[in-house]
């Protein structure tokens, strides 16, 4: 079944104006529909201090912040005004970022956002990926800030582990990877365990895609950085993953895999938790 029903989480920041351009040539490639999405909660001056702020200042915070959604709108409606317009949608939706994204989230087939922004001037408006990819149930598409293609690239690499995350995944992905021309898929470990491959490599051919299997020793090198140094040697323009096999605690405090590679990717990652 073919993706049909796209979200793009857009709060018109440049990061967000890359996901909105991957989005949009994927939308063309599925013939979807495409809904951008602002997500938002209160501004944290209003909430945390309302009562102790000046006589006017609230309400002069709160009419700015409409002004910036209308902006946020007009330019989704401008960037997208020569798609077909029964098939471009916006809507806002308050509640919090994450919690607004992931409860209209539920049914679309793909969730394309930008990698978090560290220091957001609208943090009210920012959804975090990290927490969309735990919680929301849906792939999530990451495109790093400042990404651009004139064209997709239709070759994928598939990080294999074995694991439930990367499983889910795979099975995520499927309505892109069926339409690739290519497919790597890689997993870290001894070379000479060729077998360690054979049924995720079968499982793709089953499904009409090409698949190169390729095993790359650690070398005592990080998983994170094998993943990305293997997706610019065979070209890939799109990264599949698990994500997040790990508490959040655990993440945030010693890093991990899924952090790193979103921390140095060049390229789109489809992760699934």
């Amino acid at each position: 079944m073919p993706i049909k029903n796209i979200l793009v989480s857009y709060n018109g920041t440049e990061a967000a104006r890359a996901a909105l351009s991957l989005a949009l040539k994927m939308s063309r490639k599925y013939e979807a529909h495409l809904t951008g999405v602002l997500s938002y909660g209160p501004q944290e001056l209003i909430s945390s201090y309302a009562g102790y702020l000046p006589v006017g200042v609230a309400e002069h915070l709160a009419e700015a912040d409409r002004k910036r959604r209308a902006d946020i709108e007009a330019s989704f409606r401008e960037l997208t005004r020569d798609e077909p317009a029964e098939r471009m949608h916006f809507v806002d939706v308050f509640s919090s970022a994450d919690d607004g994204l992931m409860e209209i989230s539920r049914c679309y087939d793909l969730i394309v956002m930008a990698a978090p922004e560290e220091d957001s001037e609208i943090p009210h408006m920012e959804p975090h990926a990290d927490v969309v990819a735990r919680h929301s149930g849906r792939p999530v598409l990451v495109v790093p800030k400042g990404y651009h293609t004139e064209e997709l690239n239709e070759h994928a690499l598939v990080a294999w582990d074995g694991g439930r995350a990367a499983a889910r995944a795979l099975a995520d992905a499927m309505q892109i990877l069926e339409t690739k021309h290519e497919v790597t898929v890689l997993t870290v470990g001894d070379p000479a365990e060729t077998g360690v491959l054979r049924d995720v490599t079968i499982h793709l051919q089953r499904h009409g895609i090409r698949v190169t299997p390729l095993i790359k020793p650690r070398g005592g090198k990080r998983v994170a950085n094998i993943i990305l140094d293997t997706c610019a040697e065979v070209g890939a323009g799109l990264l599949v993953m698990g994500a997040y096999e790990h508490p959040k605690f655990a993440e945030d405090l010693f890093g991990g895999v899924t952090n790193s590679v979103l921390t140095g990717t060049h390229i789109p990652v489809l992760m699934s938790h």
